[in-house]
C-alpha cells in the first residue's frame, strides 16, 4: 500500500514536471507568431503640398477622385469619400510659417470609436490600424461623436461610416498607397518602434514637437509639427486614453433622451389632436 502511494506520488511529480517544461516551450510560440506592430510618419517640414498622396489613397480606395480639391491650397475637410485631405497651416505667432498637413485617421493605440460602436463593427487590428466592417456598421454616427478627433464620417450613399484604413489590405507586403505616393520623403511607414524613434530624433531636430506620441493615449500615426497643435489651430486631444465606457454612456445616453423627448412630444401632439376633435364633436 505504501509502494503503490510513492509510485503515484512519483508518477505525478514527473507528470508535473515534464508538463511544466513543455508549457515553457511551447510559450514562446505564439509571442514569434505575433504579428508586428506598425506606424505612419508625416513629416510637415518636408512635405511640399502636392496631395499625391490624396489622389493616391482615392485610388486604392476606388474613391471619387475630385481634380479641383487636388489643385487648390483652400481648406478642405474629411468626407466619407474623402479620407486623406493635406491642408495649409499657419503659426498663430508666426504668420509667415507655412506647412502643409497631412491629415487622416490617427489609428489610436486604444481607439474611443471602437469602444462605442453598438454592433463592434470598429476594430483595432493587432498590426496598427483601426478598421471598420462597413457589412456591420448600421451609421449610427457614435464614433464620430466619440473620436476626439471628428474622423469617421458618414458616406450618404453608401449610408456606412467610412475612414482612412492605412491600408491594412497590403500591408506589410506593400507600404500604405499614400506613402508610396510621396515624391518627397514626407510620409514614412515601418514597424511602430523604428518609426517612433525615428520621429522623436527628428523632432528634436527641428525643435518642433510631435503629434500622436501622447494625445489620445497614443496613437499609430504620427506628426511632426513645428510648433504646437494650438498654435496651429488644430485639434487639440487631451493626453490621455479617452474613457470609451464612459463615452458609450454619454453618447448612447443622449440618444436615448432625444428618442424620448421626440416620443412625449409626439404623445402629446396626439392627445391634443384628440382633445380638439373630441370639442369640435361636442360643439356639433
Amino acid at each position: 500500500m505504501v509502494r503503490r502511494t510513492t509510485k503515484t506520488r512519483r508518477q505525478f511529480i514527473k507528470f508535473f514536471a515534464t508538463t511544466s517544461i513543455g508549457l515553457s516551450l511551447g510559450s514562446s510560440d505564439p509571442a514569434e507568431a505575433s504579428p508586428r506592430k506598425y506606424g505612419k510618419l508625416h513629416d510637415t517640414t518636408k512635405c511640399i503640398g502636392c496631395k499625391r498622396c490624396v489622389s493616391a489613397c482615392k485610388r486604392w480606395n476606388k474613391l471619387k477622385i475630385d481634380r479641383d480639391e487636388e489643385l487648390t491650397d483652400r481648406e478642405t475637410d474629411l468626407t466619407g469619400k474623402s479620407w486623406v485631405v493635406v491642408n495649409l497651416t499657419r503659426d498663430k505667432r508666426n504668420r509667415e510659417d507655412l506647412h502643409y498637413q497631412h491629415w487622416t485617421c490617427q489609428h489610436c493605440i486604444k481607439p474611443a470609436c471602437a469602444g462605442v460602436c453598438p454592433v463592434k463593427a470598429i476594430k483595432k487590428l493587432p498590426e496598427g490600424p483601426v478598421v471598420i466592417d462597413e457589412k456591420k456598421c448600421i451609421g449610427c454616427r457614435y464614433c464620430y461623436q466619440a473620436c476626439p478627433y471628428k474622423v469617421p464620417r458618414f458616406d450618404f450613399e453608401k449610408r456606412v461610416t467610412r475612414k482612412c484604413t492605412m491600408c491594412h489590405d497590403r500591408i506589410p507586403r506593400v507600404k500604405p498607397a499614400c506613402v508610396t505616393a510621396c515624391p518627397v520623403g514626407a510620409l514614412d511607414f515601418g514597424v511602430k518602434q523604428e518609426i517612433l524613434t525615428k520621429a522623436r530624433k527628428r523632432t528634436e531636430e527641428v525643435g518642433g514637437y510631435l503629434l500622436g506620441e501622447h494625445e489620445a493615449g497614443g496613437t499609430d500615426f504620427l506628426t511632426i509639427l513645428t510648433t504646437t497643435p494650438e498654435d496651429l489651430g488644430l485639434v487639440v486631444a487631451p493626453k490621455k486614453v479617452v474613457n470609451r465606457d464612459l463615452d458609450k454612456l454619454r453618447i448612447t445616453s443622449y440618444g436615448f433622451s432625444g428618442a424620448s423627448l421626440l416620443t412625449g412630444l409626439m404623445y402629446m401632439y396626439s392627445r391634443t389632436e384628440e382633445e380638439e376633435t373630441e370639442e369640435t364633436e361636442e360643439k356639433e
